[in-house]
């Protein structure tokens, strides 16, 4: 007689895969020093790792590296800049759980979603499966300014979607981007989406407009850490965002679990 699965020993299972994959557990992308470096940067305020977010400055590195430690558990000695941390697993599996609950109740209520990631090398097929699952319940999702040319700063890009999922793109390639800009100039359009999914700058301008947001985050991307500190309307998510696509199979198929609140 086959065994069913008990939602405890999936998760238990995700767990365990999740770490294997270098996705939680042991980081493997990111030094101490790299996510240092980004504390200090967005405070001073000279980089993209600000994804758009306001009054970053306001607090000191050691403060920073605290609020980063609250959803992953890293280390919290801001001299202590050799090798590399870890995000909790369990912090990574709670997040998703939480986050899958939270964006299932937007669905059923048939609610406008904008989801997007500025890693499509690593999070666009996670992101693909969550947006057909929030299809099936009965959610939308938005498409802003398809097919349009726009201005980011110097350059021009367009934003396209793949399997509903917004991404960065020069022509014929998709880019890895941590700027606010594209986001900010989907928001030029109406209407606004009622709930984002996302990472980098595309959840950082979410989040600075109020729009109830579940941001992905990895162990380098203090600026999230910082809003939900500040209690902004925004689920994290800790993770390592770039690894190979078909590693986060674990990942999205608990997110997709816990919107259809089988978990």
């Amino acid at each position: 007689m086959s065994h069913e699965s008990t939602p405890d020993e999936v998760v238990a299972r995700a767990r365990e895969q999740l770490v294997a994959a270098g996705i939680t557990g042991p980081h493997q992308s990111h030094t101490k020093s790299n996510v240092v470096s980004k504390i200090n940067d967005i405070i001073e305020g000279t980089t993209d790792d600000t994804f758009g977010l306001t009054g970053l400055d306001k607090y000191s590195t050691h403060e920073v590296l605290g609020f980063v430690s609250r959803f992953t558990a890293c280390w919290t000695d801001v001299e202590d800049l050799d090798g590399y941390d870890a995000i909790d697993p369990d912090l990574t599996i709670a997040g998703i759980v939480e986050a899958g609950r939270r964006l299932g109740d937007f669905g059923r209520a048939g609610a406008l979603l904008t989801i997007a990631t500025g890693h499509p090398t690593g999070m666009l097929e996670h992101h693909i499966r969550i947006a057909d699952v929030y299809r099936d319940l009965g959610g939308k999702i938005l498409r802003l300014r398809e097919d349009e040319t726009l201005r980011l700063g110097r350059v021009h890009r367009e934003v396209r979607y793949i399997g509903g999922v917004a991404c960065v793109a020069d022509w014929g390639a998709l880019l890895h981007t941590h700027s606010a800009a594209a986001m900010e100039a989907l928001f030029e359009a109406d209407p606004w989406p009622d709930v984002v999914v996302g990472d980098h700058g595309f959840a950082g301008a979410a989040i600075e407009r109020s729009i109830p947001t579940i941001a992905i985050m990895d162990i380098n991307d203090p600026a999230l850490a910082v809003a939900a500190a500040d209690g902004r309307d925004v689920t994290i998510v800790p993770l390592d965002d770039n690894r190979l696509p078909r590693l986060y199979e674990p990942a999205w198929r608990l997110f997709s679990m816990a919107m259809r609140g089988e978990l």
